[in-house]
């Protein structure tokens, strides 16, 4: 892989998000009322909305299919990054207000900043919007790895399992432990926020992933936020797909209904990729939802009213089996029928490597991003300065390069029941 080229596309593609409207992706920000993530929200207009027609680059392969109420067009600078020829190995989204983002392989604590950190003695939380998935598992591992290289003890590990006002609570007992760092992904970035605010005015240090709670200034509330390169994760997920279907035909797309803004990014990065580079894959229906153990149902509808579907936009690795799923009772056959989706969780990997259904992947590198993570909260521990804005970058994924992508995401060799699937 060229990696000198694709890196510099990468600060020419992240030059103009800077010029041009400053929010990757159309996402509105999580610091705004109309932009808050709300996993709770039962608002089933996010399934379908008038917004349709023509977009990106003006694909006709896209047109006509309603989006979701947050679906925005991409600006210029999206328009320049679908263009490129690979999404790998590169960042191409910026941050929930507009920040350029750092890689997070450019985040180093040297030696003598170490053993400063070392000397302070310091704790940390870790507040969870959801356990269980191999996603929040590896973000676990990274940052308690870095945190025990460190000498930071962990104080706290709370589940919110996807419920704001469980979130609020667990903050509210973690806040009575007092530590001095608190890592969280805010469910809803509106409820949540002055349970946030409060570890804030107490002097914790707060690093969040994926997006800040609203009305939270970087540098000034918290740290930083660290996140995949989302609007590239939907790109790849489009090259998958294509791959995966020969290039053509009817494919469908299976987004998370409520406005969040990495899964908002990753699917209009998934949309404009089709417009620009695929041509004749045609999205015939984009359906939203908003329980990922509930996927199943809205795959099975889509089946049913479009029969002859060549593939699916599965989102990411927890609902794309509940397509699996649906696939199966709808009697598919994986020779042509395939679903690409965010996230090398085991469950989908297996699927992949046994030459299911699941035939791509662009996948986030979770371990990674909690180290990154771990880091900043670090830094900032002892007064040095941190960016608002880190991305780790899209790794594309099939069944060709599985187990050494396997290796590169989770740091160990993939499991026996998946490398015994691959030499069949």
């Amino acid at each position: 892989m060229k990696r000198k080229k694709l890196m510099l596309a990468a600060t020419i593609v992240l030059s103009l998000f800077v010029t041009a409207c400053g929010n990757n992706g159309g996402g509105t920000n999580a610091g705004n009322a109309e932009g808050t993530a709300n996993a709770g929200n039962n608002n089933a207009a996010a399934e379908s909305s008038d917004k349709s027609g023509q977009s990106a680059a003006d694909g006709s392969n896209i047109a006509g299919v309603k989006q979701p109420p947050w679906y925005q067009e991409p600006n210029a600078a999206q328009l320049e990054a679908v263009k490129l020829d690979n999404a790998s190995d590169m960042i191409v989204s910026s941050g929930p207000n507009g920040e350029e983002a750092m890689p997070a392989s450019d985040i180093v604590i040297t030696e003598e900043q170490a053993a400063k950190i070392k000397e302070g003695k310091f704790t940390a939380a870790i507040a969870m919007g959801f356990l269980g998935d191999d996603w929040s598992e590896q973000q676990l591992a990274g940052l308690k790895s870095e945190f025990g290289k460190l000498g930071i003890e962990v104080v706290a590990e709370t589940n919110a399992n996807f419920k704001d006002t469980t979130q609020i609570s667990d903050l509210q007992a973690i806040a009575g432990k007092k530590p001095n760092i608190v890592v969280s992904i805010p469910l809803n970035a509106q409820t949540t926020a002055s349970a946030y605010k409060a570890l804030a005015a107490a002097g914790t240090k707060i690093v969040f992933m994926d997006q800040p709670a609203e009305g939270m200034e970087a540098g000034k509330d918290y740290v930083s936020v660290v996140s995949a390169d989302s609007f590239g994760l939907g790109m790849n997920i489009a090259d998958e797909l294509a791959k995966a279907v020969g290039g053509k035909g009817e494919v469908a797309a299976l987004y998370y209904a409520p406005n969040f803004y990495v899964t908002n990014q990753r699917y209009q990065g998934f949309v404009a990729r089709l417009a620009a580079k695929h041509p004749d894959i045609k999205l015939v229906e984009a359906q939203g939802f908003q329980d990922p153990n509930r996927s199943q149902e809205v795959a099975a509808a889509i089946l049913t009213k479009y029969p002859n579907l060549k593939g699916i936009y599965g989102s990411w690795d927890v609902p794309a089996m509940g397509a699996v799923a649906a696939a199966r009772v709808a009697g598919k056959d994986p020779k042509n029928f395939k679903i690409a989706n965010e996230n090398l969780g085991n469950e989908a990997a297996l699927n992949m490597a046994q030459n299911g259904f699941i035939a791509g992947i662009g996948s986030q590198r979770p371990f990674d991003q909690g180290v990154a993570e771990a880091k900043l909260a670090a830094l900032a521990m002892i007064g040095e300065p941190t960016p608002a804005y880190v991305a780790v970058p899209s790794l594309a994924v099939n069944r060709d390069n599985l187990e050494e992508s396997y290796k590169v995401i989770y740091h160990k060799d993939a499991p026996a029941d998946i490398l015994a699937a691959l030499k069949k």
